[in-house]
């Protein structure tokens, strides 16, 4: 590999490396906020007045389903009127129409609140992967990423750069003579990179 090669590889090493702890650290934040939803707030029974299914279209065009439900229930005396979104959203029309028919209207069930702010609602928060999908895939990104990053760092530090030991500046795999003061080079470095 030549310098600029090495050069070349240290940076992807350098770039990738930093992107992959990031996303990293945004799933490990993420994934503690769906932890303390599930821990933290409490449940109220809510009835279901409301209930459709959701159209529209990623960044790449796909068509996109999601379910919003709208919830009445009780805090503190209070009555609250809440839509809430489902988690995630799928391409499958027919998953999302079976989520929206199980909370059709008139159906009561029991809903998360955010104790700070009661019309903060989560309908579907549980110990599944739609519910930690964001930590899910930012966790496993990250992880290809900092691998990626720290690989490619490991191993532009282990090639040296194949360099004239007459004057000492660099020469590409395969050569013969040096192409800066056309010293012939040591077989074994033509056998061994040749």
């Amino acid at each position: 590999m030549t310098d600029r090669g090495i050069g070349v590889a240290r940076l992807v090493g350098l770039v990738f490396t930093p992107i992959g702890i990031i996303m990293l650290a945004l799933a490990g934040w993420t994934g503690n906020r769906q932890y303390t939803i599930l821990k933290t707030w409490p449940s109220v029974e809510a009835e279901v007045t409301r209930s459709e299914v959701t159209r529209g279209r990623d960044s790449e065009g796909t068509t996109m389903y999601g379910t919003e439900i709208e919830f009445r229930y009780t805090v503190d005396g209070r009555e609250f009127n809440t839509p809430s979104s489902s988690s995630y959203r799928s391409s499958s029309y027919r998953e999302m129409k079976g989520k929206a028919d199980r909370y059709a209207p008139g159906t009561r069930h029991s809903i998360l609140y955010n104790p700070s702010d009661p019309a903060d609602v989560h309908f579907d928060a549980g110990y599944n992967i739609g519910f930690f999908l964001l930590p899910v895939i930012l966790g496993g990104m990250g992880l290809m990423f900092t691998g990626l990053g720290i690989g490619v760092l490991w191993a532009s530090r282990s090639e040296k750069p194949l360099r004239c030991p007459s004057c000492g500046e660099p020469v590409t795999a395969g050569q013969n003579f040096c192409p800066a003061c056309a010293t012939a080079l040591p077989p074994e470095m033509r056998d061994t990179h040749g």
